[in-house]
């Protein structure tokens, strides 16, 4: 019995719903017939979109610098096994074991790595030293002419020890000395040559090699064939892969990564003596793609039975719920037919939009019943009353669901795809929920209502009466529940937001734990930013300048395994395998020196050193050798020189032959390395990639920033998934935030033209305002901080708070005299509310915690907004209208008003002429004849 009869939308409405009360069975099966085709059309077109690729704006800048990654190296990221033991030699066997499982299933794994296979750049090694270590090479080789130029006929006795001391003694004869502070070369070789002897004859050491040390590259190559994927000293190695992924499935790789936690499973219990984990980037986004699905499918099953228990609670009856849910299930198949016609898809953020459309999609059945309700006490006849209801509630019902499309309709205008395409899809499938409780529950209604059930109509719970003692004195509850929304409101200084995606993730999820683990004890994070480059020096030029910066761990690349300057290398290189060429099995016998030559030798070099003042420590070292040559048997001392002589020469001819093993003149090429290493590192085009590891938990938001200001200095167009993350992050929020905007002053505009009074339009957004504020306040007290999961939440709340306050409004103009809320709309807005809270609320069991932190926000948000619309609001209008008069406030009515209103009004308490309340058991009165202008 609204006073908004006069609008252009009552008369419609009115209208149609006589047509489908006249044909109830017609709009009803071309209703179910209509929500099955777009359910088959959904099964035959609908498909998924499970990267996060999909979430983001295809035009912004940072976007496309991601898609020419992709684009150059693919969009498939590692997966990540992980295997702890005690030692190496606990992990190795099982990244063997591992590695080899996977490359049996080859339709689901592939780019399988867990070690750098370098023998075939071992053989080039000598491509790794620098021309002057080179150089230096060749020297030590010119030096040993003899031995290395005569094969097997060499003449080897330039290693006989006395020959080899007299040598080094004419070189320290003839070699200037730069400084007292810097040896010669040959007082090296002295010294070094001096301490190994001792230490055999002493035998205090075992036997240290007397040559010259080679380069510290030339030493790890000569020892390193394959290179497992190891950190923390051994005790963590990994096996990198890439999995296949089902393209038109919402399950994404979900297939591969079954398959790959059976394996290991396997391999687990063969080896119980390791753990083996598994996380990276694709097995966590499939973990939370399961959470959030099976979240999402018990939320809605819980919140879908929650709705109609209380559906049937407050309105003390099965039959009208039942209707009522029975008609939200026909609007959301008709959302799913429209969701494929529209947008073709669904992603990771908009199939929540099915909770949405349970949350909000009953509401207006709520409202149409209450009212139904209502005038069935006072109408016997369900299509009179089914007509009454329409013309008097469906304005209110579609202003309220056109506001809350609107404030999701209002983010299908940001930037954010994610956000742009579940704005899309929520606010059409809101609309199509409003229009099959205000077009189809009519006619389901009159279908039951007109047989015998429709005698006996239920009660619905007097909640108008609950609210009317705190009526009593408005302006003192004005008073107190301002005073109450400043103190909560304060909280808001308190609020902060939580961009970092692992504390979103659910409890106790391996590939969340390990990551945290990486993270704590190896810095070894799934998250790394890339930089490519078109050349070598300029990819290491860049690696230098990230090194550099304070958030940048460490960089990977594959570039540094291809050593440069071949055209001057080569030709040394060449020169040195031909040297080497024509090398013995084992050295031969090496002639002994009598030990009284022996010592003559070495005391005429010690006084040679004295005398200079050169080197003490090699004359102490000579000195205490010739004490023990003195002292030891002459047969113990020939065996002694012999065996350190043969010792030093099969030491020399061990070093020979690592260097000729690594003399192949052909300079290192990346056919050299395995192929998934390969293909991590350099793209179709041939651009090499650089990894860049921040230093710390940039998962964190200010650490991210400044990794993500950082690595832009060196590079402005290196991207990742940091990257991404922390612009989507920004984007997202930003796109809510505009959404409000674009919402609210829509909103304000609506509610403006449908009430055709911008007081009325303020009085009807005071509960959305006010809630917002306590909602906020909350949320800051409570230590609940907004995340990219629940920013949703935003134009869901514009939505309900506007609509409470539009059915309260419309209701405070029914009315003549001191405002009391009608039983039909306390009892609506607190169904209303409850279900909402209860369908929202359902996702708290969830075990995904950004879906968690939906469900909390949201009932939050409802319950603040259910507090300003039930109270607050009431209060205002009773304390604003405490002196409006009846028959003043009826005088403004137009004359179809006063003929609907005047034979259900109470004037005085008293019922007016010809009432009668519907009773099933008496006999039925005869009722005046209702005309619905």
């Amino acid at each position: 019995m609204s006073q908004s009869e006069d609008s252009y939308l009552s008369r419609p409405f009115a209208l149609i719903t006589r047509i489908v009360i006249q044909y109830p069975v017609t709009t009803t099966a071309l209703a179910i017939l209509l929500a099955i085709g777009a359910l088959a059309y959904t099964a035959e077109a609908l498909s998924y979109k499970t990267s996060r690729l999909d979430l983001l704006n295809p035009n912004s800048d940072y976007n496309r610098l991601w898609i020419e990654y992709i684009q150059e190296f693919g969009e498939d990221d590692d997966a990540v096994v992980v295997v702890e033991g005690g030692s190496r030699d606990d992990v190795i066997p099982v990244l063997e074991e591992v590695s080899q499982a996977l490359a049996r299933e080859d339709q689901l794994f592939n780019a399988v790595l867990h070690e750098v296979n370098l023998s075939s750049i071992r053989s080039k090694g000598l491509h790794y030293l620098s021309a002057e270590e080179l150089q230096g090479v060749k020297g030590f080789l010119t030096g040993l002419g003899p031995i290395v130029e005569g094969g097997h006929d060499a003449n080897w006795s330039p290693l006989n020890l006395g020959f080899m001391t007299r040598g080094l003694a004419a070189q320290l004869q003839a070699e200037p000395r730069a400084s007292a502070d810097r040896p010669t070369q040959s007082e090296v070789q002295l010294e070094r040559l001096s301490t190994s002897l001792l230490g055999v004859l002493s035998q205090r050491s075992r036997y240290q090699s007397p040559w010259p040390q080679m380069p510290a590259s030339f030493a790890t190559l000569s020892e390193l064939n394959t290179e497992y994927l190891l950190t923390n000293e051994g005790r963590l190695g990994f096996v990198l892969l890439r999995m296949a992924r089902n393209q038109d499935s919402f399950t994404g790789a979900s297939e591969a990564t079954d398959t790959l936690r059976q394996l290991i499973a396997r391999s687990q219990a063969r080896h119980p003596e390791v753990k083996i984990g598994l996380t990276g980037l694709p097995i966590m986004e499939d973990d939370e793609m399961r959470s959030s699905q099976s979240s999402m499918f018990w939320a809605s099953v819980l919140s879908f039975i929650g709705v109609g228990l209380l559906f049937i609670a407050g309105f003390g009856g099965l039959r009208h719920a039942l209707l009522a849910n029975l008609v939200l299930l026909i609007g959301m198949a008709w959302s799913f037919g429209y969701v494929t016609l529209v947008v073709g898809h669904l992603n990771i953020l908009s199939v929540s939009f099915t909770v949405t459309l349970i949350g909000i999609g009953i509401d207006y059945g709520i409202h149409y019943i209450a009212r139904y309700m209502q005038l069935r006490e006072h109408m016997r006849n369900a299509g009179d009353a089914l007509v009454a209801t329409s013309r008097t509630i469906s304005p209110a019902i579609l202003t309220g669901a056109v506001a809350t499309a609107i404030s999701f309709f209002a983010a299908g205008s940001t930037s954010f795809t994610g956000v742009a395409e579940l704005g899309i899809i929520a606010g059409g499938g809101i609309l199509l929920c409003a229009v099959a409780q205000l077009v189809v529950l009519p006619a389901t209604v009159q279908l039951i209502d007109r047989t015998s059930w429709g005698r006996s109509m239920p009660q619905p719970l007097p909640v108008h009466s609950w609210i009317e003692p705190l009526m009593r004195a408005p302006r003192a509850l004005c008073l107190v529940t301002s005073l109450a929304t400043v103190f909560v409101s304060a909280g808001m200084t308190r609020l902060w937001y939580d961009s970092n995606l692992l504390n979103m993730q659910p409890e106790g999820l391996e590939s969340v734990e390990l990551e945290r683990k990486l993270l704590a004890e190896t810095n070894q994070s799934v998250w790394y930013a890339l930089s490519m480059a078109d050349s070598r020096e300029e990819l290491l030029a860049r690696k230098a300048q990230f090194l550099k910066m304070p958030s940048v761990e460490r960089t990977e690349e594959i570039v540094s395994m291809l050593p440069a300057d071949h055209a001057e290398k080569k030709p040394i290189i060449a020169e040195i395998g031909e040297k080497l060429s024509n090398l013995p099995e084992r050295p031969p016998v090496i002639m002994v020196d009598r030990p009284d030559e022996l010592g003559r030798i070495f005391g005429g070099i010690q006084d040679q050193l004295v005398r200079a003042g050169r080197s003490a420590v090699t004359a102490r070292n000579i000195e205490q050798i010739r004490d023990i040559l003195r002292r030891m048997p002459v047969a113990d001392c020939y065996r002694a020189v012999y065996q350190f002589q043969q010792h030093m020469a099969g030491d020399l001819l061990t070093r020979l032959y690592a260097l000729r093993s690594m003399a192949n003149p052909e300079p290192p090429k990346l056919d050299d390395l395995p192929p998934s290493l390969v293909h991590r590192f350099v793209g179709q085009h041939g651009r090499y990639l650089l990894k860049i590891y921040g230093r710390g938990n940039i998962w964190d938001m200010e650490a991210l920033g400044r990794f993500v200001h950082d690595v832009r200095k060196v590079d402005p167009r290196v991207t990742g998934n940091p990257l991404q993350a922390y612009e989507a992050s920004l984007e997202m929020k930003q796109s809510y935030q505009m959404a409000a905007l674009y919402a609210g002053v829509i909103i304000v505009t609506l509610l403006a033209f449908d009430f055709r009074s911008l007081k009325y339009a303020c009085l009807a957004a005071t509960p959305l305002l006010v809630g917002l504020f306590q909602m906020f306040g909350l949320l800051g007290w409570l230590d609940i901080p907004l995340n990219p999961a629940n920013l949703i939440a935003l134009p869901l709340i514009l939505g309900i708070g506007v609509d409470y306050g539009v059915h309260i409004v419309h209701d405070y103009r029914e009315q003549r005299g001191p405002y009391r809320m009608s039983p039909s709309t306390a009892v609506a807005v607190l169904v209303d509310s409850l279900t909402t809270i209860v369908g929202y609320g359902a996702l708290m069991i969830a075990s995904h915690k950004g879906l968690q932190s939906l469900g909390r926000v949201l009932s939050i948000g409802v319950t603040c907004c259910l507090f300003t619309s039930i109270i607050m609001l009431p209060a205002l209008l009773r304390w604003m209208t405490r002196h409006r008069s009846e028959v003043d406030d009826d005088a403004e009515l137009n004359d179809a008003d006063r003929h609907l209103l005047r034979p259900y009004r109470r004037v005085d308490g008293a019922h007016p002429p010809g009432y009668q309340p519907h009773t099933p058991v008496r006999t039925p009165q005869p009722l005046p004849e209702v005309r619905v202008a």
